[in-house]
């Protein structure tokens, strides 16, 4: 019928698909992986504004920006099963553990502190679950930039 699909607070194909696209571009030219967190959307931003000022051409402000980055990454974590969340961040503690210069109780804290992240990510993923239909078509190409780059 020619319609967008429309997640909640108004995010739309359309939207994700610039959000996606920009990061596409922006992590291949910076060699970044893209990343979520509170300041991460502003960073982004920054980035885009000292050299291809792409978020502007989008037609994005920068509040409309952040939240447009916010929801799609927040929906892409949504995306992402709880078990594969869960080995990612085993991965991560056992290459910790393969760090030489930490004594044991060093690794051991690190190795408390990502498993104590998981918390972090639930939170995280119930703010993403109203964006993850709108999201899950672009999650293929999110995944390479945010988990395989």
């Amino acid at each position: 019928m020619g319609f967008a699909t429309v997640g909640a607070a108004g995010l739309d194909s359309s939207e994700v698909q610039a959000v996606v696209t920009i990061l596409e571009e922006l992590s291949s030219e910076t060699g970044d992986t893209v990343f979520y967190d509170e300041e991460a959307a502003d960073e982004w931003f920054l980035i885009d504004d000292e050299s291809s000022k792409r978020i502007p051409a989008a037609g994005f402000t920068r509040r409309a920006w952040k939240e447009a980055f916010d929801q799609t990454m927040t929906g892409f974590i949504a995306s992402i099963p709880r078990s594969e969340l869960e080995e990612m961040m085993e991965e991560f503690v056992n290459r910790i553990g393969e760090i030489t210069n930490m004594t044991p109780e060093q690794k051991q804290e690190a190795a408390d502190a990502l498993r104590a992240d998981i918390g972090k990510l639930d939170a995280i993923r119930e703010r993403g679950a109203p964006y993850q239909d709108v999201v899950s078509p672009y999650a293929q190409r999110l995944r390479k930039i945010a988990l395989e780059n």
